[in-house]
């Protein structure tokens, strides 16, 4: 049973466009994968969900942190 409800499923998706009809690489997709550095991927990868959360919780103070010296520089 488990089996025929995933085939509806991926029959559903396959209808609605969710899913694409051909899973081969596509020119546009390798253009731009010379473009993508996969080591940071990867150590990306190594961390856990909480590592990558607090992460870009640093990220967002430093940008929250750029946008307000920024302000100060403008205002002076």
């Amino acid at each position: 049973m488990l089996d025929s409800s995933r085939a509806a499923i991926l029959d559903r998706m396959k209808q609605s466009d969710l899913m694409p009809v051909s899973l081969e690489p596509t020119p546009v997709i390798e253009a731009y994968k010379k473009d993508v550095d996969r080591t940071l991927l990867r150590e990306n990868l190594k961390l856990t969900t909480a590592q990558r959360i607090e992460k870009m919780i640093a990220v967002l103070a430093f940008a929250e942190e750029l946008r307000r010296s920024g302000r100060g520089a403008a205002d002076s």
